[in-house]
């Protein structure tokens, strides 16, 4: 048997790098099947993030007048009285705004007495001056589970579970149930105790798909509002999608529009600016109304690439009706023209035809 002392150096060094590559190979293996051997259960746990430590409130914020409701108790974020009743809705909520995600908590809803309710708030954010906030509420409690409330905002149930017997069937009374809410761009779905709840999709394009997440405890009863281990995964986020600051801007120029429209028409610059489109969109002003200029018909794009449009500043006179105002409107020329924004095509043969040594070829062709 021919040995490694025996070879050539250059073959012996050779096998000496096939040896050391056989070794590599044999380790990546085994990490690989290492990493095959994770369940799914601990990549999504390594995936999550906690929301709530079982200690403190820390991430999480309740306004000023309504702490005396909040804390932690037996490692929960612990909401309301059995002893006295909550006087209006209250919330705590958390500190930072998410999008898309998957958000896993238990929750203990019990009462003595009066509207004995909860819910759990997803692209929600505060009511400037209250204790209210506004979005989306997945409801929780007797008659509401299952159900998606619009809170201060539509002020009605959006979305519920299509068969809610069952859902109701899963409910533990006065013990823990666990929630797992999903957010992917405009669906929103959920789960309690494993049955499936709600799979709700919005219809409007102006519905902010960001905000935060917070817990509420309803007012009118004496109602006790347990949560714990709060988990959330974080999905990619949707391109374009209407957020609560871009949402603000709307509606602040919304309201301008509307206050302006009693005083004066708005100017060509506060129309730019009443636009909302998707991010990496812009708004261009091509084209406005100045002296000599206005009243445009259309604005079309023909074959050639041109846009274009006429105006209406005189139109219509009806010869029929008025022959003595039209022909002193023919007499004079008329006002009203036809005018071209953008000539792409136009722009390109006469760049070409400046590389070929022939400028101003375009300007004679007649069909431009």
């Amino acid at each position: 048997m021919t040995t490694p002392a025996d070879m050539p150096q250059e073959l012996a060094s050779r096998c000496t790098l096939l040896r050391a590559v056989s070794v590599r190979c044999a380790i990546f293996v085994c990490v690989a099947i290492a990493c095959v051997g994770l369940s799914p259960v601990a990549v999504a746990q390594e995936q999550s993030t906690k929301l709530f430590n079982g200690k403190t409130l820390d991430g999480w914020e309740v306004i000023e007048r309504d702490k005396r409701w909040w804390t932690v108790r037996d490692g929960a974020i612990t909401g309301g009285s059995l002893k006295d009743r909550v006087p209006r809705n209250t919330f705590v909520c958390t500190k930072e705004s998410f999008q898309n995600f998957d958000l896993k908590l238990k929750i203990r809803v019990t009462g003595a007495g009066g509207f004995v309710n909860s819910g759990i708030q997803i692209r929600s954010v505060r009511v400037p001056n209250s204790s209210e906030m506004s979005g989306y509420q997945v409801d929780a409690g007797d008659g509401w589970w299952g159900k998606m409330y619009d809170e201060s905002r539509r002020n009605k149930v959006v979305g519920q579970a299509a068969d809610l017997k069952r859902v109701n069937q899963a409910i533990r009374k006065d013990d823990w149930n666990e929630f797992r809410i999903r957010t992917e761009g405009r669906r929103i779905r959920s789960w309690i105790n494993g049955v499936a709840a709600l799979d709700y999709v919005e219809k409007s394009a102006m519905i902010p798909l960001d905000g935060q997440i917070g817990l509420q405890v309803h007012g009118g009863g004496k109602a006790l509002v347990q949560v714990r281990d709060i988990t959330i995964e974080r999905l990619p986020a949707t391109p374009g999608a209407m957020t609560w600051k871009r949402h603000r801007r709307a509606t602040k120029a919304d309201k301008e529009a509307k206050k302006n429209a009693t005083e004066r028409p708005r100017t060509p610059k506060e129309e730019q600016q009443g636009f909302v489109v998707p991010e990496g969109f812009e708004v261009e002003l091509v084209a406005a109304e100045t002296d000599g200029i206005g009243k445009f018909v259309t604005v079309a794009f023909d074959a050639q690439g041109r846009m274009w449009t006429m105006t209406a500043l005189e139109y219509p006179v009806d010869a029929n009706e008025n022959p003595e105002a039209s022909a002193r409107l023919f007499a004079s020329g008329g006002k009203d023209k036809v005018l071209v924004f953008d000539e792409p095509v136009r722009r390109t043969i006469v760049a070409a035809a400046s590389v070929c040594g022939r400028p101003g070829h375009a300007a004679r062709n007649p069909s431009l």
